[in-house]
């Protein structure tokens, strides 16, 4: 590239170079993990600097949900629990649960058991978290389970929390594969309170093993989480959407009410989350649709000379290849 690269239009960004900027220019397709982050791109707030560029191509941003690796996330073949189960015999997942109480030295009661397994970092929304766990813990009758590392403040805070309830709040600071396989089975519902998540991988865990999945609904957590409806007793889970601690205070406490009032419901809810397919073999037919869209893209350029003033022919070596096989 040279010296005319580096301009706004291409490279520079605030006098520094911007790659992603100029992969947005360059590229014959654009995509992004779930449909919904590629709409939120497109705004001032979604798009982090980069919103005015993206829209410039819009015609060419296309959202794919993420997959699943159901053959990691199985409750039925799962070797790291100490129990298997299914939608249809689940008394395995009540095994898996009072295991995972025993590992954080939990009380056996009739209470739920809400799993959180992340980055403790702000975008996981762990402010939202911090601004009502207490309270609600004082309020409500729940268990909480947390796996998770990040800023060291977050960090504290759980491990304060623990001591402050002993036998309702189990922290471990760090990451274990094997203890977040035991979490997603043995936890009830899911902590998922992101201020933004282009796809998230852990609501499609958990809903395959049948633990509701407590969210915001931004980018792919809204495109996965089919929110519950009290009337029909259908859903795969909790939803809010506002950025506030009491909005996540009030999903937690809906889910509560749901498991006390309405148990038919959670049962409902889990076979219709175990049910929910997010595998690949879904999402990459819409990935080879788009290949194949640059493709005929790219070879109507190649073949049509680039007008005069607009933008201008670049060589793509990968996908000439590609045309010539």
């Amino acid at each position: 590239m040279g010296r005319n690269s580096f301009s706004p239009a291409f490279f520079e960004d605030h006098g520094r170079v911007n790659f992603l900027k100029a992969g947005i220019w360059y590229a014959d397709g654009i995509t992004t993990v779930s449909p919904t982050h590629a709409e939120e791109i497109l705004t001032p707030g979604g798009g982090r600097g980069l919103a005015p560029y993206l829209n410039d191509r819009r015609e060419d941003v296309c959202g794919i949900l993420n997959g699943a690796d159901y053959s990691q996330w199985n409750p039925e073949t799962d070797p790291s629990l100490v129990a298997s189960y299914s939608a249809t015999e689940m008394s395995g997942k009540d095994r898996c649960r009072s295991a995972l109480r025993q590992r954080f030295g939990l009380v056996e009661d009739a209470s739920p058991v809400f799993g959180l397994v992340s980055r403790l970092v702000e975008q996981k929304g762990t402010d939202l978290l911090r601004g009502m766990l207490t309270q609600a813990l004082e309020e409500m009758d729940f268990q909480l389970v947390v796996l998770g590392s990040g800023d060291p403040h977050m960090q504290d805070y759980f491990l304060w929390l623990a001591s402050r309830f002993p036998g309702r709040v189990g922290t471990m600071i760090g990451f274990s594969n094997e203890l977040s396989h035991q979490i997603v089975a043995g936890s009830d519902f899911f902590l998922m309170p992101s201020l933004y998540e282009p796809c998230g991988l852990t609501q499609l865990y958990s809903m395959r093993y049948g633990t509701l999945p407590v969210v915001r609904a931004t980018g792919g957590l809204k495109d996965t989480v089919t929110p519950y409806d009290s009337r029909r007793g259908t859903g795969t889970g909790f939803c809010f959407e506002a950025v506030e601690a009491v909005a996540l205070k009030d999903a937690v406490a809906w889910a509560l009410d749901t498991w006390q009032q309405r148990p038919e419901h959670i049962l409902a809810m889990r076979r219709e989350a175990m049910a929910s397919d997010f595998s690949w073999e879904l999402s990459l037919p819409k990935y080879m649709e788009v290949y194949e869209r640059a493709i005929q893209k790219r070879r109507a350029m190649l073949e049509l000379e680039s007008p005069g003033g607009k933008r201008p022919l670049q060589r793509n070596p990968m996908l000439e290849s590609l045309l010539e096989n």
